[in-house]
C-alpha cells in the first residue's frame, strides 16, 4: 500500500508543521487533558479491588458455582457455626503454631509439653486479652475475641484440641467420688488417633489441626507433630468493624519480628485480608522503584541526547546548541503524563482498579523513551540549513510513522487482551492499552512542541540550557566555558529565505484553474520529484550511522555471518521449542506475595504440613438417592470407593460422612440392644432422623445435611447432604489442578446424584486450567493484528510478514526460556508475555519499516535499514534493561517475572532486530526498489515532503 504510506507521510508532515505553528497550544492542550484526566484519582480507593479470587480467577470459574451450591444448601449462620464449614465467613484467622527451627534437628516436637503449653499460653492471651477500643455513646470499651466470635449454641470455638493433646492428667483435677468415673470416661471414650479422634461417639478431625504427625499404630496413634493448627472467626455485619481492625492487630502481634511473642514457637497467620495487603505490600514496594527507574532513564537520556563534537584544535566539546537535552526530560515525561492521564480516566469511568496493574507503568516508560530515541534520530537526520518549521515537519513524516505503526500495534495487542477470561490480565491490558494510547498522543502534541522550541533554540544558536545564545567555541576563553557554554554558533553561511508557492510550485496555467486540494496534489508531486533529485537532505552525519552502515552492516550480512547467524538461530529454536514443551503451569499462592511478608510464613509451614497430607474438599450430593434400597446404595459406595482411591485423597477413615456413623449406631444397636435394622426405606429414613437427635456428632451431622419439609406421617427425605474428604499431595499448582479436575471428573461420573466439589484452591485451579487456552487465543490473535496492521501501514507486504514472523519466533523464544529460569505459566507471566508482543513489535516493526523505505537491492537496504534505525533500537533496548535493572531488588515473584520475561525478551528482540530480520528480509525480499525506474543503492530510507512554510499547507 504505497499509496496509504505516502498519504501518512504527507499528513504527518503537516501535522508538524502545524505543531511548530501552534507549539504552545499543544502544550496547553497536553496539560488540560492531563489535569482533566487527574481527578479521577478522587475514585481511587473506592475502586480499588483487593480480592485475589476475583482478580486471579477467571469470570465464569465453574468454583464461583460451586461454593453458591454450598452456600445455597447451608448459608452461614452466626449461631450455628462450625470451623471448616463455611466457606461464605470472611471473618477468619488462620493460625499454624509451630517450634522453631533447629539448625541441625529441624522443627521440634510440637507435642512436647513445653512447647504445648506455649500454644495454651499464646491462644489464652488471644482469647481474652488480646483486645481492640471501642467507642459507643461517648463511653470506651475494650473488646475481646469472645465479644466478637461465631458461635455454636452460644459458645465460642476456643482450640480445645490443644488441652486434648496434653498429657490426660493434665485434663482436669478430679478427687474424691468422681476420679475413677472421670478417669474411666478419659481413658475409654476419649481417642486422640489421627486423621479422626474421636469425644465419645462425636469425631474430631485431626487431620486439619495436627500437621505433619508420626504414627505409631495402626489405629492412628501419634507421638511427634511439627505444627498446631488454630482459627479464630469473628462476626460480621455490625461487629464486621471491629473484627477487621481484631484480625490485624492479631496478625501484627503474632508475626512482629522484633518483640516476638514467643522464644520457642513462630507462626503462620492468614485472614481474609492478608493476602490482598500482601499484594498491597508488592504495590508500595514499586512506587519508589519507579521513581529510581525515571532517574536512570532521564540520565541515560540526558547523556544520549549531548551532542559532542571536535573543535578546531582537537579538543572534544560539547555542542550545547545541537544537543536536546529539554527534549529528553520531556520524552521521559510523555510516558509519565500517558500513565497518570490513563488511570485517571478510567477510574473515571468506573473501572476497577488493583495493584497488578503497577508494573505497567515501567512497560510505558521504556516504550515512550523508545519513541524519544526515534524521534531524536529523525531529527538529526533533518537539513540544518532547513527552518526548523520544516524540519519538524520532516521529522514528524518520519518519525510519526514509525511510532504509529509501533503504537497501534501496541495499542491493537492490549486491546485484545481485554477479551481474555482473566480479569487480572483484562485489567492489566485495559490500563497498558489507554497508556499506550496517550503516550502516543503526547509524543505528538507535548514532545512534539517541546521539540519545536528546541528546534528554534538550535535555529537561533540559543544554549540548550540556558536560553541565551550559545559562545562561539573560537572566542572561548577557558576549557569550562568551552565544555560548559560553547555550541556551532553560525552554521548556516547565508540565510535561508522562503519561497513563496508559486515559486515552489511550478504548474501549468491550467493548474491555476483548478480547485485548492488539486493545487496541492501538484505541489506535492513536485517537491518529492525535487527530493528525489536531491542526494541527501543530511549533510551532516552521525558516527554512529557511519559505523552501522560501514562496519556493523556489511559484516551481519556478509556469508560467514550468515552462516553462524543460521546455526545460532537453530540452537536458539530447539532450546525455545524444548521449553515449550516442559514448561510447568499453575500459580502458587505462597509466590503472590514478597519473601518478607509475614503470609510467606504461613504458606511455607502448610506446605511442610498441611498441604502433604489432612487439609479436607467439601463433596455435595445434591440429588440423594435411596440410601437403603441395595442397587441405590451400590452405585453410591462405588462413587465414594473412586473418591477415596485416589492419588490426592486420604483413605476411608480420613472421611467424614454421616452416613458412616449412623449405620455403625445400627449395629451397635443390634449388638447391645438387640434391636434389628430398618426393613424399608420408610424406617430407615426415620430412625435416622431420630438418631440425629440424640448422637455424640450431631452438630456436625446436622450441618451436613439437608431434609425436606415433610409432615410427621410422610416418609422423611434427603434433599441434599455433604461428606469431607481427606486430602494429601496437595502441595504444588499442578497438584491443585490435577486434584480438581480428577474430583470434577469422578463427580461428573455419577451425573445422576448431581454432585458438586469444592476446595478453597479451586480458584487457583481454575486459573490454571484457564491458562493455556487463553494464552494461545490472546498470541494468535495478537499476531493476526499486528500482521493486519503492518499490512496497511507497511508498503511492503513481505515486509509485514517478517514483522510477524520475527514477533511469533521472539514468543516461542520468550515462553522456552521462562522454563529455564524457573518460571512458571500463570497469570502473571501470561500478562508479561501479552506485554512482551508489545516490545517485540517496537524493534522488528521499526527496522522492517527502515528496510521497506530504502532504495536498492535487498543487500544495500537492509544495510540502509541499519544505518537509519540500528542505533537508535539498540538505545531504546538499552535503556529499558536499564529501566527495569532496580526491579530485581523487589523480593517478589510477580515482580521478578516482569523483570525476566522483559529481559529476555529484550535480548531476544536485539537478537532478531538486529541479526535475524535484517538477514530473513535481505533473503525474503529480493529484487531492486528504484526510484522513477533508476537503481539508486546509496539512498536512504527517506521520503520528505518539501512544503517551504506553514502557508502551503492548506
Amino acid at each position: 500500500m504505497s499509496w496509504f504510506d505516502d498519504k501518512i507521510h504527507e499528513i504527518f508532515y503537516k501535522v508538524g508543521v502545524k505543531v511548530h505553528q501552534y507549539r504552545l497550544y499543544f502544550l496547553l492542550l497536553s496539560f488540560a487533558i492531563l489535569t482533566f484526566a487527574s481527578f479521577g484519582f478522587i475514585w481511587f480507593e473506592k475502586q480499588t479491588t483487593r480480592d485475589p479470587q476475583y482478580v486471579f480467577s477467571p469470570a465464569n470459574a465453574p468454583w464461583r458455582y460451586e461454593r453458591a451450591v454450598l452456600t445455597e444448601h447451608w448459608p452461614l449462620d452466626e449461631e450455628k457455626f462450625w470451623p471448616g464449614k463455611s466457606y461464605d465467613l470472611h471473618g477468619y484467622v488462620d493460625v499454624i503454631a509451630s517450634g522453631i527451627v533447629h539448625p541441625d534437628y529441624g522443627r521440634p516436637n510440637i507435642l512436647n509439653i513445653r512447647y504445648l503449653d506455649e500454644v495454651a499460653r499464646i491462644n489464652d492471651y488471644i482469647v481474652h486479652n488480646l483486645t481492640v477500643p471501642v467507642d459507643i455513646n461517648g463511653k470506651h470499651y475494650d473488646i475481646a475475641y469472645t465479644d466478637l466470635c461465631m458461635r455454636y449454641d452460644w459458645a465460642c470455638f476456643l482450640n480445645d484440641h490443644i488441652t486434648m493433646l496434653m498429657p490426660k492428667t493434665r485434663w482436669g483435677n478430679f478427687s474424691g467420688p468422681f476420679a475413677e468415673f472421670a478417669s474411666d470416661i478419659i481413658n475409654t471414650q476419649v481417642n486422640i488417633t489421627y486423621p479422626i479422634g474421636w469425644r465419645g461417639t462425636e469425631p474430631i478431625y485431626f487431620g486439619a489441626l495436627v500437621g505433619a504427625p508420626n504414627l505409631v499404630d495402626e489405629e492412628g496413634h501419634f507421638d511427634f507433630a511439627t505444627a498446631i493448627r488454630l482459627t479464630y472467626n469473628t462476626r460480621e455485619g455490625k461487629v464486621d468493624e471491629y473484627g477487621i481492625e481484631w484480625r490485624r492487630k492479631l496478625a501484627k502481634w503474632l508475626t512482629d519480628k522484633e518483640n516476638p511473642v514467643s522464644e520457642l514457637l513462630e507462626f503462620g497467620v492468614n485472614h481474609n485480608m492478608t493476602l490482598p495487603e500482601g499484594l498491597q505490600d508488592v504495590a508500595d514496594t514499586l512506587a519508589p522503584k519507579f521513581v529510581g527507574t525515571c532517574a536512570i532513564l532521564f540520565t541515560f537520556s540526558f547523556l544520549v541526547s549531548v551532542v559532542l563534537r571536535r573543535h578546531s584544535e582537537g579538543q572534544v566539546m560539547i555542542d550545547w546548541v545541537r544537543s536536546k537535552p529539554l527534549v529528553a526530560a520531556a520524552g521521559l515525561m510523555t510516558p509519565v503524563m500517558a500513565t497518570v492521564t490513563s488511570f485517571g480516566l478510567i477510574l473515571w469511568c468506573g473501572q476497577l482498579y488493583n495493584a497488578i496493574v503497577n508494573v505497567s507503568p515501567f512497560l510505558i516508560l521504556c516504550i515512550g523513551i523508545d519513541d524519544l530515541f526515534i524521534m531524536s534520530a529523525e531529527w538529526h537526520r533533518t537539513n540544518p540549513k532547513h527552518s526548523a518549521e520544516k524540519r519538524i515537519g520532516q521529522t514528524l513524516s518520519e518519525a510519526a510513522v514509525a511510532i504509529s505503526i509501533t503504537s497501534i500495534t501496541d495499542i491493537t495487542t492490549f486491546a485484545v487482551g481485554c477479551y481474555t477470561t482473566l480479569p487480572g490480565v483484562q485489567m492489566f491490558c485495559m490500563y497498558t492499552c489507554v497508556q499506550c494510547f496517550f503516550c502516543y498522543v503526547y509524543q505528538i502534541i507535548f514532545l512534539g512542541p517541546v521539540l519545536a522550541y528546541a528546534a528554534e533554540m538550535e535555529q537561533n544558536d540559543q544554549h540548550a540550557l540556558l536560553f541565551r545564545k550559545a559562545v562561539d567555541p573560537e572566542k572561548t576563553e577557558s576549557k569550562v566555558k568551552l565544555w560548559l557554554l560553547s555550541g556551532s554558533v553560525n552554521r548556516q553561511n547565508q540565510e535561508v529565505h522562503r519561497r513563496k508557492s508559486k515559486k515552489v510550485t511550478p504548474v501549468e496555467d491550467d493548474v491555476e484553474k483548478k480547485s485548492k486540494l488539486g493545487e496541492m496534489v501538484a505541489k506535492l508531486e513536485h517537491t518529492l520529484e525535487k527530493h528525489d533529485e536531491e542526494p541527501g537532505h543530511n549533510s551532516e552525519e552521525t558516527l554512529v550511522s557511519k559505523i552501522f552502515r560501514e562496519i556493523i552492516g556489511p559484516f551481519i550480512l556478509q556469508k560467514s555471518t550468515q552462516i553462524c547467524a543460521f546455526l545460532l538461530y537453530l540452537v536458539y529454536i530447539s532450546l525455545a521449542i524444548g521449553g515449550c514443551l516442559n514448561i510447568k503451569e499453575g500459580l502458587d499462592p505462597k509466590l503472590l506475595v514478597r519473601e518478607s511478608f509475614y503470609l510467606s510464613k504461613f504458606y511455607q509451614i502448610i506446605d511442610e504440613t498441611f498441604w502433604r497430607e489432612g487439609l479436607q474438599m467439601q463433596v455435595v450430593v445434591n440429588n440423594p438417592p435411596d440410601l437403603f434400597e441395595i442397587e441405590s446404595r451400590k452405585g453410591f459406595d462405588e462413587m465414594m470407593a473412586d473418591f477415596e482411591g485416589t492419588q490426592y485423597t486420604m483413605n476411608a477413615n480420613a472421611t467424614m460422612i454421616w452416613l458412616r456413623a449412623y449405620e455403625k449406631h445400627l449395629e451397635t444397636e443390634v449388638l447391645e440392644l438387640n434391636i434389628q435394622k430398618p426393613n424399608t426405606t420408610s424406617e430407615w429414613y426415620k430412625r435416622c432422623r431420630d438418631w440425629l437427635i440424640v448422637a455424640g456428632g450431631r452438630r456436625l451431622w446436622q450441618m451436613d445435611m439437608v431434609w425436606a419439609n415433610t409432615s410427621f406421617e410422610e416418609t422423611p427425605r434427603i434433599t441434599a447432604f455433604r461428606f469431607q474428604l481427606g486430602l494429601r499431595n496437595y502441595r504444588t499448582p499442578t497438584d491443585h489442578t490435577h486434584s480438581c479436575k480428577l474430583m470434577r471428573s469422578i463427580a461428573e461420573k455419577y451425573s445422576k446424584f448431581n454432585v458438586t466439589t469444592f476446595h478453597e484452591y479451586y480458584p487457583f485451579a481454575d486459573q490454571y486450567l484457564e491458562l493455556t487456552p487463553s494464552l494461545f487465543q490472546n498470541m494468535f490473535l495478537d499476531l493476526g493484528t499486528i500482521l493486519l496492521v503492518s499490512m496497511i501501514m507497511i508498503p511492503e507486504w513481505r515486509c509485514a510478514v517478517a514483522i510477524v514472523l520475527s514477533i511469533a519466533s521472539i514468543n516461542v523464544g520468550v515462553l522456552g526460556f521462562m522454563f529455564y529460569w524457573g518460571v512458571n505459566l500463570d497469570s502473571v507471566s501470561i500478562i508479561t508475555v501479552i506485554m512482551c508482543i508489545g516490545f517485540a513489535v517496537d524493534l522488528s516493526a521499526h527496522i522492517a519499516y527502515a528496510f521497506s523505505q530504502s532504495y536498492g537491492n535487498s543487500h544495500t537496504r537492509a544495510v540502509a535499514a541499519l544505518e537509519t534505525l540500528g542505533w537508535p533500537v539498540f538505545l531504546g533496548a538499552s535503556s529499558t534493561v536499564l529501566g527495569i535493572l532496580l526491579l530485581t531488588l523487589v523480593d517478589s515473584y510477580i515482580v521478578q517475572i516482569f523483570f525476566k520475561t522483559v529481559f529476555l525478551v529484550i535480548n531476544f528482540s536485539i537478537l532478531h532486530g538486529l541479526i535475524f530480520l535484517p538477514i530473513l528480509l535481505m533473503k525474503f525480499v529480493s529484487g531492486v526498489r528504484t526510484r522513477d525506474g533508476q537503481p539508486a543503492e546509496n539512498e536512504k530510507p527517506k521520503i520528505q515532503i518539501e512544503l517551504e512554510s506553514s502557508q502551503d499547507v492548506a
